[in-house]
């Protein structure tokens, strides 16, 4: 069957679930009119019946409607023609060189991600507001002809050049899966409304998915006319590049310092030096040579990401007159408006973090963990010793014999453990946890830090080999052993006798 017959018979369906429900409602509401008249009655008894169904479906119609639009916040940082021009020139270039029209907002997002909302009404059938986000990791990390080809494709999916239905159909699946997954069920006849809207939506999807399908392909055609097949290529390719790269940057460096109360200063330097790092080159590498498919769900109609790299690359096409300087020197002073994007992405307590340097932040992050490993050892010697949490206290109740006592409770995988087993076990684990305590002790005199590298490793690093106290450690924690030692290494050090660390 030909796109545009596909796009016509899918349409008719839209129109006929969502005129169906509209229908249904009113026959049954003229129903019970005519009841009333003939049989005053009948139509009442009828009435228990027939005027709780109509306002299922009433309700229904409606959430359909209002669930077309965008709900909720509409996430990033919105930029009019006047503060961001070249992009603005340029997304509105690529809308009417694809065939469709120009989103009417423009946001910069704090994600991997770029794409295209709308609010609708009649389920797609209308649009009322188009909005394009794009995603502040892409600015800066594609160059502009790699930005060309992933917008392009976007704006490609809504084309109307080859069928003037398809992009319809397009707005219209987007308007149906958002309605679907939002329809309320908690009665029993909103559950059989429900059930038949989303009975309707899978045939609706299922004869669409082609349209779909091929406008997916058109749009990355287009993309590759536009940009040429190189730059179109290499950006599919560098997209699960820059979600890896971003994902690992978030969750292991942006946040580090979080739960302490702290952000870094600059977001964007640290992404730049993490992408760009030696230790991470080959991992980099590994998934830009061998990208995979995101999950989309079972309603995505891109085609696998191999294949469309390698439609692109058969193509061979030139690009045409686009320059290819880094995408983000199509933005006018872009530090402000790409961190706001981020922290717009974040909670909100994200505004009230203190911001300090890359350095300062991984070390903050770094002692909070090793805070944390650490409580349990402090609060078992101070609960057995009855004296105050410090690090005096575990030593007090090394020396008095109290290593099981403050060592775990149990052995794990196996309860009913002997003194042996549990002796070998509280000594490994008080070793463990009394070296954070004492590298904490040192750090906050001032006489180590902790660095963290871009794979997120953290390393201890000393002003001095002198601090070296694996020795003493060890005796501390052997049978038979004491924590003198210990004790005069660290008053030589500097650090207080009753130290306990602040979170």
């Amino acid at each position: 069957m030909r796109v545009s017959l596909r796009a016509a018979a899918a349409l008719a369906l839209l129109v006929a679930g969502y005129l169906g429900m509209a229908g249904l409602a009113a026959g049954l509401l003229a129903f019970e009119v005519y009841s009333l008249i003939e049989r005053p009655g009948t139509g009442l008894m009828l009435a228990f019946l027939v005027l709780p169904a109509v306002s299922v479906l009433v309700k229904a119609v409606i959430a359909v409607e209002r669930r077309g639009a965008t709900p909720g916040a509409v996430p990033g940082i919105p930029v009019t023609d006047a503060e961001q021009p070249a992009l603005w020139d340029l997304v509105r270039r690529l809308a009417a060189d694809v065939g469709t029209r120009p989103p009417d907002e423009l946001r910069v997002i704090g994600a991997v991600h770029a794409g295209i909302a709308e609010d609708t009404r009649l389920l797609g059938l209308r649009v009322l507001r188009r909005r394009m986000f794009v995603g502040a990791p892409l600015l800066t990390s594609l160059t502009e002809k790699q930005l060309i080809a992933v917008l392009a494709h976007e704006l490609g999916r809504y084309a109307t050049r080859n069928s003037r239905l398809a992009g319809v159909v397009v707005s219209g699946r987007g308007a149906v899966l958002r309605a679907g997954a939002h329809l309320d069920a908690d009665r029993w006849f909103q559950r059989q409304v429900t059930t038949l809207f989303r009975g309707h939506a899978r045939l609706f999807l299922r004869i669409s998915q082609p349209v779909s399908r091929h406008q997916e392909l058109t749009a990355d055609t287009r993309a590759a006319q536009l940009a040429g097949s190189s730059a179109a290529s290499s950006a599919l390719r560098e997209l699960p590049v820059i979600d890896a790269a971003w994902d690992l940057f978030t969750t292991r460096h942006l946040t580090v310092a979080w739960e302490a109360g702290y952000l870094p200063e600059t977001f964007f330097d640290g992404f730049s030096r993490l992408r760009t790092s030696p230790e991470l080159q080959e991992e980099l590498e590994d998934v830009r040579l061998h990208p995979t498919d995101p999950d989309r769900g079972p309603y995505d109609s891109h085609p696998p990401l191999l294949d469309r790299i390698a439609t692109i690359d058969a193509l061979d096409a030139t690009a045409e007159s686009w320059g290819d300087r880094p995408a983000l020197d199509l933005l006018d002073t872009p530090t402000p408006l790409l961190e706001a994007a981020v922290l717009d992405a974040m909670a909100p307590e994200a505004a009230t973090k203190e911001r300090v340097d890359w350095a300062t932040l991984r070390h903050i992050g770094a002692r909070a963990r090793v805070v944390h490993g650490t409580e349990r050892l402090l609060d078992a010697a101070a609960a057995h010793m009855a004296k105050p949490p410090s690090l005096t206290t575990v030593l007090d109740a090394l020396d008095a014999g109290r290593l099981i006592d403050i060592g775990p409770d149990t052995v794990p995988g196996n309860r009913a453990a002997g003194p042996r087993a549990r002796r070998e076990l509280a000594r490994g684990e008080v070793h463990a946890e009394l070296s954070a305590l004492v590298a904490l002790a040192f750090s906050d005199a001032g006489l180590a830090h902790w660095e963290l590298d871009w794979l997120g490793r953290t390393t201890f690093v000393t002003a001095t080999d002198d601090l070296d106290m694996a020795d003493h450690l060890d005796e501390a924690v052997s049978d038979q052993g004491t924590t003198q030692a210990l004790r005069t290494a660290l008053a030589l050090a500097g650090v207080a006798p009753d130290y306990r660390p602040i979170r």
